[in-house]
């Protein structure tokens, strides 16, 4: 009998392999990321532990997450409307302000855009403060030519043998498909 007890919890631990790989996957962390115009899945372990955190830092992001929920709550339609800034928010929320670190730049930048046009009077400290973390947030991972080189760029567009494309008119494209036709039919 003991064989066929052993044998009985063999068959349990078969059956519970898929479960418990199924769990360690749920477990894990992974995240999508962009590298310029490379995009690669990131694959991590929970942390084990998670650090304890300063009570001022954790305060001084709540405290940015509020002023700028009060700044979007003053019209009923700004989230609406400006989107980028409302995902931001949640994200700051959510995460506080590693979250500008994770965000694709250039849904920073819009919202960054967004936050500008619709503050006008930056005497707030929180809000110049979050306005200046986004900023160098999207200065930081720009691609831009003037911030940085870009190696995975596929082609410098300022050089003497630039390709221009421009859009023309019905009327001059129906003329060159007419001219195109005569000089194609004559033999």
């Amino acid at each position: 009998m003991p064989t066929s007890r052993l044998a009985s919890f063999r068959g349990v631990a078969l059956l519970a392999a898929p479960f418990r790989r199924m769990a360690r996957l749920l477990s894990i962390d992974v995240r999508l990321e962009r590298k310029g115009r490379r995009l690669g899945i990131r694959v991590t372990a929970p942390p084990s532990e998670t650090p304890p955190r300063d009570n001022g830092a954790l305060e001084a992001q709540k405290s940015t997450s509020i002023a700028l929920k009060r700044l979007l709550d003053t019209h009923r339609q700004t989230r609406r409307v400006m989107r980028h800034l409302g995902y931001v928010e949640r994200a700051l929320a959510t995460r506080g302000q590693e979250a500008l670190n994770d965000l694709p730049v250039e849904v920073l930048a819009k919202a960054l855009k967004q936050f500008e046009s619709l503050v006008s009077n930056w005497s707030e400290p929180l809000l110049a403060g979050l306005r200046s973390q986004m900023a160098m947030a999207v200065l930081r991972r720009s691609d831009d030519a003037l911030h940085g080189d870009a190696p995975d760029r596929r082609s410098e567009f300022y050089t003497d043998s630039r390709l221009e494309v421009r859009d023309d008119s019905p009327s001059a494209f129906m003329e060159f498909e007419r001219a195109f036709q005569l000089h194609h039919s004559r033999p």
